[in-house]
């Protein structure tokens, strides 16, 4: 009865992060077309900036608080949980097709981040430097991310496309929904970070766990509204690009911050068997989508299975 609370508050974090995501990256959206920017630039840069928005609070707060376990557990397992869950339920409900063009160099950047996070934290901690070092990396992928659709809308006409597509919301409405989105987000993330450390506590359990499993599919609900939007829309394939998109800037960004904020720091078991998943889900990403160009549903039953077994070791590892 004792977790029953801090249960209930932490899935009133997770139901204000859904919300609010919802509301942060309808709203980002909206502003970016008033603002005349090409709607290509719109689904591949701003959206996958704006559904990272939750882990960044998350990690942020938790770092604040001097969580480093749940800071990093977030921002970590959202990625493996990006690919494995998200990207798995979505090839069984409908097969991607993948455009080697559009796929190929972020994915790439996705796997280098993972690389050089893994060897930045051998020594069991990621210091200051190496946060802003992060944070710089962030900004060189979004800069380089808004250049190549820049140019590819440019190319396609994509400027006057957007110009004839009105946005749903007006100026106003669109800036309150923004601040009311970051506003839940924020609000959703105090309770998501509080009542997850007081949840570890109570069970025993390192709040890296707690961040790698209830916080990371908490926070990754807003790439799951996306890809299942986009499945709606019949540009399933859209997902796929929000979902590197996030997972690089989970990486470099989210915990790039936390780690600017305060050190993070984590134990070697911990280390050893979440930053070999990650890379490990990367590689099998990488190597899937190149296989007649598309991600079938037998291999959304790989990344199905390996979440699921990476869930079970995980309890296990935490045990020693």
């Amino acid at each position: 009865m004792d977790a029953l609370i801090p249960l209930m508050l932490l899935a009133l974090g997770i139901a204000l992060i859904i919300k609010g995501g919802d509301l942060f990256v309808t709203s980002s959206v909206v502003i970016a077309k008033l603002a005349g920017i090409p709607r290509v630039v719109i689904g591949g840069t701003l959206v996958s900036l704006a559904t990272t928005a939750p882990e960044l609070a998350v990690s942020a707060t938790a770092s604040l608080q001097g969580n480093p376990g749940l800071a990093v557990g977030n921002a970590v397992g959202s990625s493996i949980c990006n690919i494995g869950l998200i990207i798995g339920v979505l090839c069984i409900v409908h097969p991607l097709d993948v455009r080697q063009e559009d796929f190929c160099v972020p994915a790439r950047m996705m796997l280098a981040a993972g690389i050089m996070l893994a060897i930045l934290t051998i020594p069991l901690q990621l210091t200051r430097p190496n946060g802003l070092l992060l944070i710089a990396c962030a900004l060189v992928y979004l800069s380089v991310d808004y250049t190549r659709h820049r140019m590819r809308a440019q190319l396609s006409c994509v400027d006057a496309e957007a110009s004839r597509d009105r946005p749903p919301w007006g100026p106003r409405k669109a800036a309150a929904g923004f601040a009311l989105g970051a506003m839940l987000v924020i609000a959703g993330s105090q309770l998501m970070s509080n009542n997850g450390v007081k949840l570890a506590a109570m069970m025993g359990i390192p709040d890296m766990i707690i961040g790698l499993t209830l916080v990371a599919i908490g926070t990754s609900l807003p790439e799951l509204v996306i890809a299942v939007t986009a499945v709606k829309k019949g540009v399933p394939e859209l997902s796929l690009g929000n979902v590197v998109g996030a997972n690089i800037l989970n990486i470099t960004l989210v915990t790039g911050v936390a780690g600017t904020i305060h050190p993070l720091s984590m134990t070697r078991n911990m280390q050893l068997y979440n930053f070999p998943a990650m890379l490990i889900v990367f590689i099998l990403l990488l190597v899937m989508a190149r296989t007649d160009n598309k991600l079938t549903r037998k291999e959304g039953w790989v990344f199905i299975l390996f979440y699921v077994f990476y869930l079970g070791g995980l309890f296990v590892v935490g045990m020693f």
